[in-house]
């Protein structure tokens, strides 16, 4: 079971990179009832931007964002399983964000979280997840919380497509 989750786990990026450019030549193609498309208007867009600037980030043409909510319980199973399970996993996670931006020059992908204590250990631990201190991501696009939270894909004209899966495959 193991080496199944990091076989798909290598993959996942190739995948989301795909829907990417799938995305964007189907941008108006219908929603489905686990993905909203929207656009960002030029001063959110610019407000996007100046947070994460803010935050020393780099801006690309695109932004994949992983948003995790406080007081959710998707990672509940993982934290009976031991301390040393947890570090392995999250170190993978963290491989995969960096694998990830050193291989795309033209994508970057970034992991936050709300704030608060009531966070599963896989999330809490990662010190590489930025916490939306002042609430920004969320009040701008994760408004409605979601088991095992949010991701988004931002283009560079501002337009996105938010989707809301509970598969930990789609997690970043």
């Amino acid at each position: 079971m193991a080496a199944i989750f990091f076989t798909l786990m290598k993959h996942k990026y190739l995948l989301l990179f795909l829907f990417t450019l799938i995305f964007q030549s189907a941008y108006k193609a219908q929603s489905f009832s686990n993905q909203k498309k929207g656009m960002l208007s030029s001063s959110q867009f610019s407000d996007l931007k100046a947070f994460l600037v803010s935050k020393n980030l780099q801006i690309k043409d695109t932004i994949f964002i992983k948003y995790d909510f406080n007081k959710e319980s998707c990672w509940n199973r993982l934290d009976e399983q031991g301390n040393e399970k947890i570090e392995i996993i999250k170190m993978s996670f963290q491989k995969h964000i960096s694998d990830f931006n050193a291989q795309h020059k033209d994508a970057i992908a970034y992991n936050f979280r709300e704030p608060g204590n009531r966070i599963n250990k896989l999330k809490l631990w990662d010190s590489t997840i930025i916490i939306d201190d002042l609430y920004f991501l969320k009040n701008l696009l994760f408004k409605k919380k979601r088991e095992c939270g949010t991701s988004v894909i931002i283009l560079n004209d501002g337009s996105y497509l938010l989707y809301f899966l509970v598969i930990h495959i789609l997690n970043f």
